[in-house]
């Protein structure tokens, strides 16, 4: 059986957060990793990368199959600066697996 893939949850204004900035970038780069690899395993041409919630809704951000590529490469800078090498190789594997 298929595990499910977890995908965050996060405030509407996440992106002003600057003190919390490196936890949300790590939640949501971890998600477009897994998000990618389930979709590149399955045939799938998008995933769910992330659920907004604006205090009243859930709004779901997809992430398409022609931005996998471009999405592993902002994660894949991301890694490298903070010298995550493992990760760092799991995202190059995905992109040329695209």
């Amino acid at each position: 059986m298929r595990k499910r893939r977890h995908i965050p949850t996060v405030p509407i204004n996440f992106y002003e957060d600057i003190e919390n900035k490196d936890k949300y970038q790590r939640i949501l780069y971890s998600s477009i990793l897994d998000g990618v690899e389930q979709s590149l395993k399955s045939n799938k041409n998008k995933f769910v990368m992330a659920r907004i919630n604006d205090g009243r809704n859930l709004k779901d951000i997809e992430i398409l199959e022609d931005a996998f590529k471009t999405n592993l490469k902002t994660v894949l800078d991301y890694y490298e600066q903070k010298e995550e090498y493992e990760l760092c190789s799991k995202t190059l594997n995905l992109i040329n697996q695209i």
